[in-house]
């Protein structure tokens, strides 16, 4: 373990930068520090802190990628389909849609619980309504009853998705925050894999179990986070900006420095974290209308209105949604093959996800969202030229090629828009405007799969492969975002971090 011998006592330092107000000098100390700190597993207590937050903060990606699969395999499960009367086209978007919608109905009261009660009470209160949702989901007895328990998941889920993301990122060390907020995205593959080879197991079953039994276990992992997330310390910025510094503090010194008190990082940390916050709550920067007052915020709100729309139109929710209708298009229509590519393509998704996610300790953020939009559009435009040839000219290898490119898509699309979508904005986003930004974040991706996910099944009935055209399109739009619009984040502190974006 390597010990750190300070050039200059942490007080003397913190004294220094207090007469001189330069945050960035403090971070560039604070990031030497962090940099030469042993690893989070020859530390007793952040280990034990990133072992809580698997069960205290993973689970709304677990249960939006459950949800995503599960609705894959319900539509390759025939009890399913007859006890709903085989829905399609519009009614099937509105099914699978219809979570979106209690997502952007909630998005409003984001900012105000987890500002007002803490990030903790946001995982909270969103687990305990995903949790009622599923459980009346299993019990559905109509399509209306399904539909209302849909839209309660939700309505919850976009409290817990908004929240535990910025929990972890505000509670990491430094030195990990980078690969802990993007593993988080990559848990979406783990509810994903969960639902798919549930659906899997299910479908052969001659009743209706075969599709409650996966509806019901969407509850299970909000149940799980009710009772984990209360083992998570709170987020150390939410305590300074409620006046309870001492308590934050003494969070940072227990998981951070392992108990030793006066520890100079965690000197730096909360010095930082205090001056910064408590500067922007004297200048009143925490209301809605601080997201436009100033360039720089105007600049992180494009930035988060292009990850909402791009996390959903780049043609992720053609796969994650309608798989089955996807698999149609070349000719694969027996539902133990549909069931066996999902599963398989679920498994893959989450290794390339935890991939991408340590490899963001290691890529600049700009080239890994230009690799990835880039290699999206390349694979989409080989996925559409051999779905030409399948249904034109009935070219059978062009058809598995096709499917071959499924899997290849999510090699890019994870490479950013999982590992990024999330630590991205917790990096950009200063803490006064961070639950804000997070819920138009959420608002503009839940709207955006809502579209998604109304448009794709209509559309794919009446064009069929041809549909691949208008993600091939929109791909190239996102590939000229990105290189003009997308900025640097890679290296320092939240706090400095939004000092330098400021200077743009």
């Amino acid at each position: 373990m390597d010990h750190i011998e300070p050039k200059e006592t942490a007080a003397c330092l913190v004294e220094d930068v207090k007469e001189a107000r330069d945050v960035l000098d403090v971070d560039s100390r604070l990031q030497d520090l962090a940099r030469k700190s042993p690893p989070f597993y020859r530390k007793r207590n952040l280990t034990t802190l990133y072992l809580l937050m698997v069960p205290g903060c993973l689970v709304p990606a677990v249960t939006l990628g459950f949800d995503g699969a599960m609705m894959n395999g319900l539509q390759a499960i025939s009890t399913w389909n007859q006890y709903f009367q085989h829905p399609s086209g519009a009614l099937l978007g509105v099914l699978t849609a219809i979570l979106s919608l209690g997502a952007i109905c909630a998005t409003p009261f984001i900012s105000m619980v987890g500002d007002r009660w803490g990030r903790r009470m946001g995982i909270i209160l969103g687990s305990t309504i995903m949790a009622i949702g599923g459980i009346v989901q299993g019990a559905s007895v109509h399509i209306a009853m399904f539909l209302v328990s849909r839209f309660l998941i939700g309505f919850g889920l976009v409290f817990a998705n908004a929240y535990a993301p910025i929990l972890i990122g505000e509670l990491s060390h430094p030195k990990d925050r980078q690969v802990t907020t993007s593993l988080y995205q990559t848990s979406w593959y783990a509810g994903a894999t969960l639902a798919a080879w549930t659906t899997f197991g299910t479908f052969q079953i001659p009743s209706e179990w075969a599709w409650r039994i996966p509806s019901l276990l969407q509850a299970a992992p909000a149940l799980v986070q009710i009772i984990g997330v209360w083992f998570v310390p709170e987020s150390p910025r939410w305590l300074v900006a409620a006046g309870r510094g001492e308590e934050a503090k003494a969070i940072l010194t227990k998981y951070h420095a392992e108990g030793e008190e006066n520890d100079e990082l965690v000197e730096l940390e909360y010095f930082e974290m205090k001056h910064v916050i408590e500067a922007d709550l004297a200048a009143n920067n925490m209301t809605w209308r601080a997201l436009v007052s100033s360039p720089g915020n105007r600049r992180r709100l494009l930035l988060v209105l292009m990850l909402g729309v791009f996390s959903q139109w780049s043609g992720n929710g053609l796969v994650s949604y309608y798989l089955v209708r996807v698999l149609k298009t070349v000719g694969i229509a027996d539902y133990k093959t549909e069931n066996t590519l999902n599963g398989c393509l679920m498994i893959w998704s989450w290794i390339t996800a935890v991939t991408s996610a340590f490899l963001t300790a290691r890529i600049r953020r700009r080239t890994q969202f230009l690799i990835s939009t880039i290699g999206m559009l390349a694979v989409f435009a080989t996925q559409t030229l051999c779905a030409g040839l399948f249904n034109t000219q009935n070219d059978k290898a062009a058809g598995l090629a096709v499917i071959a490119m499924l899997f290849l898509f999510y090699v890019f699309y994870n490479l950013a828009f999982n590992a990024l979508l999330y630590s991205y904005p917790v990096e950009f986003l200063p803490y006064p405007i961070r639950a804000k930004g997070f819920s138009v974040l959420m608002f503009v991706g839940k709207a955006s799969n809502f579209v998604n996910a109304m448009v794709n099944p209509i559309g794919l009935a009446a064009i069929g492969w041809k549909f691949y055209f208008v993600y091939v399109a929109w791909l190239v739009v996102e590939v000229l975002s990105v290189f003009f619009f997308f900025v640097e984040t890679k290296g320092p502190s939240l706090e400095a971090i939004a000092s330098r974006f400021d200077n743009l």
